[in-house]
């Protein structure tokens, strides 16, 4: 009783710590006018400043996945844990333009290897019961960051300034990633980073790992997120230009959560199986409700559409990440699986906007409706792979 409880502790800290991993990613936001206003930084540096950390995972992602499995996921955790704090603490304290970049880099080094680390050890943790269920819940790890470091904003740049703000961000990450590996300290690991084969004999980790199931995976993941992002970077003008929609946009983007919490509910008992259903269900509900969002005349109808989008887009992250443990082969390493999702995310999150936007200057917003439900239908083919894989558990 006590191991499990520990356990639970530690896998719990682990995705709370991936929150806020997630709330670095998103932590300027709250403070563009602040830069271009007060420090004079144009709107295109600000832009690279948010993009750095996203250009990094997609660049360096699988390489990344490859040296974490290889240096061993728990020390990549808590180096890379330090690295971020460092670039972190170096990012609120600079102002000079050439500091703060090199802090944000620092940052995004940090940063990459973390969002590859943390996955591969709440597999190597977690019971069979609870990993599926654990590693949906990670899936959502990125809009609960933003939505952190949106609510932290509010709560200190008006009173303790913009510095302080950035410095308590990095430094509640700080205090998070060393409960972790405190709890991580006590308990030790259900399974090794790489799926044991028959014969005990592991296979060379890049190639070993990258089977047609992981690979359909990782793609369906970038699909995913050229749909998420696009959707989500646009729905604010939409939303604006349309007038009548019953929620905010940011309200809309805060059910995703509620997606990725239905996905952990049924990965209780997971399997490859279970999560390629719920990832095509999650497309195949973004296809229809992204026409409906963007071409449904009643504003009732559109709103709630972008809802279900938003809850469905939820699941089929969550059903993805849920699904690795169990499509790994024998010998290979869930490190560079996750790290090969990681980078096509990466990809997606960098030309996704501009596709996006590109589709809407050209077709409209009825077109870019028609362009979402393609991309899902797309999504939801490239699952059609993990349909077909045996239903292991990985234990």
């Amino acid at each position: 009783m006590v191991d499990r409880f520990q356990r639970l502790a530690a896998i719990a800290a682990l995705l709370v710590t991936g929150v806020f991993a997630g709330a670095q990613f998103g932590k300027i936001a709250p403070l563009v006018g602040w830069y271009r206003d007060e420090i004079g930084f144009s709107l295109t540096l600000v832009g690279w400043l948010t993009s750095a950390i996203g250009i990094f995972v997609a660049l360096l992602a699988l390489p990344a996945g490859w040296a974490v499995g290889a240096f061993g996921v728990r020390p990549s955790f808590v180096w890379s844990s330090a690295v971020l704090v460092a670039g972190g603490v170096a990012f609120a304290a600079f102002d000079a333009p050439g500091l703060i970049l090199a802090g944000r880099l620092v940052e995004g080094a940090g940063y990459l290897v973390l969002v590859i680390a943390i996955p591969a050890i709440l597999t190597t943790v977690s019971p069979p019961a609870w990993r599926g269920a654990a590693l949906a819940l990670w899936g959502g790890f990125v809009p609960l960051g933003f939505a952190a470091a949106d609510f932290l904003a509010a709560a200190l740049v008006d009173s303790a300034g913009p510095a302080l703000y950035l410095l308590a961000n990095v430094a509640i990450f700080a205090a998070l990633a060393a409960i972790s590996a405190l709890l991580l300290g006590r308990v030790g690991d259900v399974v090794a980073d790489r799926v044991p084969t028959a014969d005990g004999v592991e296979r060379r980790a890049m190639a070993g790992s990258l089977s047609t199931p992981v690979v359909s995976a990782a793609l369906a993941f970038g699909v995913y997120v050229v749909l998420s992002v696009g959707f989500f970077a646009f729905m604010p003008a939409f939303a604006a230009e349309r007038g009548d929609l019953l929620v905010s946009a940011g309200v809309i983007a805060l059910f995703v959560p509620a997606g990725n919490m239905l996905a952990s509910l049924f990965m209780r008992r997971g399997s490859a199986l279970l999560a390629a259903r719920l990832a095509a269900a999650g497309f195949a509900a973004s296809a229809i409700t992204a026409v409906t969002a963007f071409a449904a005349s009643n504003a009732a109808t559109a709103t709630v559409a972008g809802l279900v989008f938003a809850v469905a887009g939820g699941v089929t992250a969550s059903a993805i990440f849920a699904a690795v443990p169990y499509i790994v082969p024998k010998g290979g390493s869930v490190a560079v699986a996750i790290g090969l999702i990681a980078q096509t995310g990466g990809l997606g999150t960098v030309f996704g906007p501009p596709l996006a936007g590109h589709v809407i200057e050209r077709y409209g917003w009825d077109g870019y409706a028609w362009f979402l439900a393609a991309v899902a239908v797309a999504g939801a083919v490239l699952v059609a792979p993990l349909l077909m894989t045996p239903a292991r558990r990985f234990t």
